[in-house]
């Protein structure tokens, strides 16, 4: 890794870590990602880093605290104020479809962290769980403003479906599992929610 260049207020030590710590545990995984080598790419020591993050397990929730909020950012017109209620279920798949096209996608980073952390008391899970749930509760609100009949059941079949095609990107390809999620995402949506006027269901 390249030396960060010198400027009048240099990245402290703890943004370099949250930088270098974001990309290895994405690429690499959690686990497989050691101190010394976090340390060493930030170029610091250990001691910043406990300084900074009283464990290594404190700076992995960090990490994902920063990419719930990033995935935040992935559905924030989708589910906004600038489209109308019926809109925003479909503009969140495509939200969804869209992320999974990104170069170097490799799933949803809270997603591998759950898978590599089964105790639901470990930091990482917390932050990972109490997102996906939050996730679950909006797109129920956003089915049932739409005007679906059984939202609770649309909403969870719709996350259902994002969550599959991010995990299958590993073996499908992204480009594949972006557009199997668009079909049948749309094919979900067209069944679930009442046509819009003019007979369109679009």
């Amino acid at each position: 890794m390249s030396e960060a260049p010198a400027t009048p207020q240099r990245r402290s030590a703890a943004q370099r870590l949250r930088e270098v710590a974001r990309d290895l545990f994405y690429r690499q995984g959690i686990r497989a990602t050691g101190v010394e080598q976090l340390c060493r790419l930030a170029g610091t020591t250990k001691i910043s880093l406990y300084r900074a993050f009283p464990s290594k397990d404190e700076l992995v929730a960090c990490i994902l605290r920063d990419d719930c909020e990033q995935e935040s950012a992935w559905y924030q017109k989708a589910l906004g104020p600038d489209l109308s209620p019926r809109e925003r279920p479909s503009a969140f798949l495509a939200a969804a479809a869209a992320e999974l096209r990104q170069p170097g996608f490799r799933g949803c980073s809270l997603g591998l962290a759950i898978a590599e952390f089964p105790d639901p008391q470990h930091p990482a899970r917390k932050v990972a769980d109490t997102y996906k749930r939050r996730m679950r509760d909006t797109l129920r609100r956003i089915c049932a403003e739409a005007g679906a009949s059984d939202p609770e059941m649309v909403g969870d079949a719709l996350m259902m479906l994002v969550e599959g095609a991010f995990s299958s990107a590993a073996y499908l390809g992204a480009s594949e599992a972006a557009a199997s999620l668009e079909r049948a995402g749309q094919k979900l949506l067209a069944s679930a929610l009442p046509p819009v006027e003019g007979g369109s269901n679009q």
